[in-house]
């Protein structure tokens, strides 16, 4: 599977106040382009609706922000923090994560598509009813994340961690999850029609489904 890379500009105008920008780029509904925001830090604030496009961002901290509906279009993030933000309905093409944290973080009903997850800590992040589309997730950490009722297409899966995460009722056809830690995933039983898995995780799912393996 070949996840396409953000596109990034080569000279890109670094970002002093990114609030004046994110305010003004409101008023005048204007995207924020072509940019490098770095070591930016805000708690608590909205940048809901708002449409980033070739921009990297790194070392920036968004804690507890509202990201409703908000689109990233060739977007790098760089050992960013996103923890317990809520990012209901956002859009992510193109973009990489890369040493990011997203603790908590509500992706509910957001789309990624081109998307890689490099490194990154995401345990307990909020995945329901997402579409995933050419999405790699590669030495991270989704555990007890829940990805519920998702829509997967070439999802591809690299030594990354699954402990207690949900997959209730996402079809997990097609996706191997060979190289993963998946200790008490949560799933009904009808998800795993078409999983790969290994024969140490085919024991452990075996018990999900009632079976008794001696």
């Amino acid at each position: 599977m070949k996840i396409i890379k953000p596109s990034i500009s080569k000279a890109l105008e670094n970002v002093e106040d990114l609030l004046s920008l994110i305010r003004l780029c409101k008023e005048e509904e204007l995207d924020i382009t072509s940019k490098q925001i770095s070591g930016v830090s805000f708690v608590d604030t909205d940048l809901s609706k708002i449409c980033f496009k070739d921009v990297v961002f790194e070392n920036c901290k968004f804690i507890n922000c509202l990201l409703v509906k908000t689109d990233f279009i060739d977007v790098v993030f760089k050992e960013c923090d996103l923890s317990n933000s809520n990012g209901n309905g956002s859009y992510f093409n193109r973009c990489e994560l890369i040493s990011c944290k997203g603790m908590g973080i509500n992706l509910q009903n957001a789309i990624l598509k081109d998307v890689s997850f490099i490194n990154c800590h995401f345990k307990y992040a909020n995945f329901d009813m997402a579409g995933f589309k050419n999405v790699g997730v590669i030495e991270s950490d989704l555990s007890h994340a829940n990805i519920t009722e998702c829509k997967l297409s070439n999802l591809a899966l690299k030594k990354s961690l699954f402990i207690g995460t949900s997959f209730f009722k996402t079809p997990l056809k097609g996706i191997d999850l060979t190289e993963c830690e998946i200790d008490g995933m949560l799933v009904s039983g009808e998800e795993l029609k078409g999983l790969t898995v290994n024969v140490y995780q085919a024991a452990e799912l075996s018990k999900l489904l009632g079976l008794v393996v001696k």
